[in-house]
């Protein structure tokens, strides 16, 4: 070995070292002890500290508690904060960030079975199916069985966490599994607008295009990255009118619908909804319980079907949430019985209600929000909900519309009652009281939306309306 590449490698071990200094001043010896000590392992190269835990447990929980603390150290001692990756060590090592933007996508060559660099938990197979995103799963696995020949381009969106990504790559591993002989391409929106910019920079624009329209699958992630970039979407435009010329199958996925992507041309907004526009929408109780349940047979976890469905009814919008959640209550099991509370009824409530104050508002929403969403949920105004009207529709909204009122604000039962057309402290308190009672019932309403008549239980109403207060 020769003196420089000793001198650099005992650098790197000086950085770990440092920064496990740093991070142990920060949450002290024993907590250090406990969560990094041996047999975790720590790695920093290209600016990337790599921690690897001894199990999937210990690296979701220093994931959790830590990353916070972790880049803190990093950045006192390196004067940035490093990029953090935690894992666990039955997993394969991952690769630091490479220096040049045009070798970060992750693209199969064809003939050649690539380390592809997705995560091994996206695949189509693995993604649960419900209402919400049934036909957008549907379409996912038509484009990577049979590409072109429906649904090109796919463009796939719906808010943060509701699985874009795990279809969009589900989408990659199909493909390469089915036509080994193709070339595919995965990029966020971000990637391509780097990429593209620094071959501008390097004079190499004609060796950018090659290599991004010459896949027979080109997938872009978060393609809402283009807004506001028009010589990006110039580039794109280009593209898309190529690789559609020659038969080549392009999926694309964003936070909106295409028409709602700011600053969008209309050019490209044109070609995006030439194709299937398929949309994922929060995931309904059902699938819910379904995801939980997967969730924690993934990780070998024996979770109470008691706790799952608590954790089902929270007002989360998606199912990164959900998994924060489970997480979060077989974390606090855990470590109860990691000091010998063996009451496994006081370990459960204790989980549901450190899961239940975390999912309180930071904001509690304002009586106008909470009257105009839930309003808007049951396709009636407003001054509806807040009038005089006894129309069942009416009465049900009203009442659920006062039940959040009095669990999400700080507003007293006669401030509430004031809010909702003057009406006294007695008439909330009994709203309160009967949605309480039909939710212990499982009862289910029934109602005329813009898409039709809805059945549903009350407590998938509600958790709908506070997941869109939330959100608001």
């Amino acid at each position: 070995m020769s003196v420089l590449m000793m001198e650099e490698t005992s650098a790197l071990s000086d950085a770990c070292s440092t920064i496990q200094k740093l991070l142990k001043a920060q949450i002290g010896e024993t907590r250090f002890d406990q969560w990094f000590a041996a047999p975790t392992q720590w790695q920093f190269a290209d600016s990337t500290l790599t921690i690897r835990a001894a199990n999937a447990f210990s690296a979701n929980w220093i994931r959790t508690k830590f990353s916070d603390a972790l880049r803190r150290a990093g950045e006192e001692l390196l004067g940035f904060a490093p990029s953090i990756i935690i894992e666990a060590s039955d997993t394969p090592v991952a690769q630091p960030p490479r220096t040049k933007p045009m070798e970060t996508p992750v693209c199969a060559p064809a003939g050649k079975a690539a380390d592809t660099g997705l995560n091994n938990r996206y695949t189509l197979d693995e993604f649960v199916v419900g209402p919400t995103n049934q036909l957008a799963h549907r379409c996912a696995c038509s484009v990577a069985e049979q590409p072109r020949k429906q649904f090109n381009p796919l463009f796939i969106y719906g808010d943060c966490g509701l699985g874009k990504t795990h279809l969009l790559q589900g989408i990659c591993r199909r493909f390469q599994a089915l036509h080994p002989r193709k070339k595919w391409l995965y990029l966020t929106g971000e990637q391509f607008t780097n990429d593209y910019l620094e071959s501008i920079r390097l004079h190499r624009t004609e060796a950018f295009r090659r290599r991004i329209r010459q896949v027979d699958l080109l997938v872009i992630d978060d393609v809402h990255f283009f807004m506001n970039k028009k010589h990006t979407q110039e580039e794109f435009l280009h593209t898309f009118n190529a690789m559609d010329a020659t038969g080549r199958q392009v999926v694309l996925s964003s936070d909106c619908a295409p028409r709602g992507i700011a600053a969008l041309t209309d050019a490209l907004s044109t070609r995006f909804c030439s194709g299937m526009v398929a949309r994922i929408d929060s995931p309904d109780l059902p699938m819910r319980l379904d995801i939980l349940r997967k969730l924690a047979a993934r990780r070998d976890w024996h979770v109470d079907d008691i706790l799952l469905m608590q954790l089902a009814q929270q007002p989360v919008a998606s199912v990164r949430e959900l998994e924060g959640l489970l997480l979060q209550a077989v974390t606090a099991a855990e470590m109860c019985r990691s000091h010998a509370f063996d009451d496994s009824s006081s370990v459960l409530q204790s989980a549901i209600r450190g899961v239940r104050d975390r999912m309180n508002f930071s904001t509690p929403p304002g009586i106008n929000r909470i009257i105009h969403t839930s309003a808007e949920y049951f396709s009636i105004t407003p001054e509806i909900l807040s009038g005089s009207s006894k129309n069942r529709v009416a009465s049900t909204a009203r009442s659920i519309a006062m039940y959040l009122a009095r669990r999400h604000s700080h507003m007293s039962f006669p401030d509430i009652g004031r809010a909702f057309g003057g009406r006294n402290h007695s008439t909330v308190i009994g709203a309160c009281q009967r949605v309480e009672s039909q939710l212990a019932e499982s009862h289910v309403i029934s109602w005329t939306a813009s898409d039709g008549v809805r059945h549903q239980a009350i407590a998938e109403a509600i958790h709908n309306i506070t997941a869109l207060l939330r959100r608001r």
